[in-house]
């Protein structure tokens, strides 16, 4: 006798749909925050080759107007100390996308899908707007528009703009590699053939040396300190440090915590990103600016990866004001009205803009504003193969 079953009735049943969603796969962005902020005024005639990110730095203190003095003898005028006034400027450039749903989506989802494409539009500028802060402090271009946000593959390796960027920080650049004090040869090559923690991966006394770079380089402190932004296992390599402190077991004496901040070593405060700048170990130093979108891992061995740190003092970069009045600051247009290209309203759009650029406000030692390097780019391996 046949028995009827769940298996012989499948069209009665459906499938039940949980409205409760996962969340979203989002990136550590936190670049921004120690940027040196430019607002740029709504109606004060800023348009076509105007549109600059613009700031201004004084020359560096100086002795040589210093002279001895005879009694009722005024400096000549020819002698007087002059001042010089330094302008840092960069384009600013348009970016933009577009998501677009129908109005029988709208009609139907079970999803509230224009306030996922909100969220979603926020999230993905906030992503290219880290990027491409991450790509000039590196010193490499991004593409113009689209998923690949390398430089040598696209751009040919060309740097954003010229000065000490590919310079080892011992010559007054601002490159650093694995441990100073025990890796022989400072240079992305010998960095990848090292199999070596010790010499290749952070370490305190790394960290030490980044820092004391930077302070001999003048650099100004953040809130009191120095910071390096770093990608989650480099700072796996520190936590497993004796000198390692972790976040919640100091106090920011009234300074507010930084987004992504993980702990400090010798005081320097340790802020993770996800977003890091990652490179596949080789044998060719311009490969060090050829950002991999799927790198090659963790690990210590030859052609592994190579991870960019950022040790920061203050005024190390700047960015456009992203928020407030701002004309250029990031926008949501969201477009539900029928037009003459969609006379019956089938579809919403969903958009976000901003007018943005990233500048290095420290061009070296020997740069064209004759201020010293305010931030390091500190590549290292890690230990961990993840």
């Amino acid at each position: 006798m046949p028995v009827t079953t769940s298996t012989t009735l499948t069209n009665q049943f459906q499938t039940y749909f949980s409205k409760e969603l996962l969340t979203l796969v989002q990136q550590e962005t936190i670049l921004d925050q120690f940027a040196m902020k430019n607002p740029i005024p709504k109606n004060q005639g800023y348009a076509g080759a105007s549109q600059k990110l613009a700031m201004f730095r004084f020359g560096p203190p100086s002795i040589s107007g210093v002279q001895s003095l005879g009694e009722g003898t005024a400096i000549a005028s020819a002698n007087y100390r002059a001042l010089a006034l330094n302008k840092l400027e960069k384009g600013l450039t348009q970016y933009g996308q577009v998501i677009g749903l129908t109005d029988i989506l709208r009609a139907t989802d079970l999803f509230n899908s224009l306030q996922q494409a909100t969220k979603t539009s926020g999230l993905d500028m906030a992503l290219w707007v880290d990027s491409v802060i991450r790509n000039t402090l590196i010193g490499s271009n991004l593409t113009a528009s689209g998923s690949s946000i390398g430089s040598a593959a696209e751009g040919g390796g060309t740097f954003d703009n010229s000065d000490a960027c590919n310079t080892a920080a011992a010559s007054g650049g601002i490159k650093v590699y694995g441990n100073p004090a025990t890796l022989t040869t400072q240079t992305f090559s010998a960095l990848n053939s090292d199999t070596t923690a010790a010499n290749t991966t952070m370490t305190a006394s790394a960290v030490l040396d980044s820092m004391t770079r930077l302070k001999r380089n003048r650099a100004p402190l953040i809130n009191g300190g120095y910071v390096l932004a770093t990608d989650p296992r480099v700072a796996r390599d520190l936590m497993r440090d004796s000198d390692w402190l972790n976040a919640s077991n100091y106090g920011n004496k009234g300074q507010p915590f930084y987004k992504g901040e993980v702990g400090s070593i010798y005081g320097c405060r340790v802020v993770i990103q996800t977003n890091s700048f990652v490179s596949t170990g080789s044998g060719t130093a311009g490969d060090e600016f050829v950002y991999q979108a799927t790198p090659a891992g963790g690990g210590l061995a030859v052609s592994k990866d190579i991870i960019a740190s950022f040790f920061f003092g203050n005024e190390a970069y700047g960015i456009p004001h992203l928020t407030g009045d701002d004309p250029l600051s990031p926008k949501i247009v969201i477009t539900d009205t029928p037009d003459k290209s969609d006379p019956l309203n089938q579809l919403v759009t969903v958009g976000v803009k901003l007018f943005f650029g990233a500048m290095r406000l420290a061009a070296g030692n020997t740069g064209s504003t004759g201020n010293p390097t305010w931030y390091l780019v500190h590549r290292t391996k890690t230990s961990t193969t993840l």
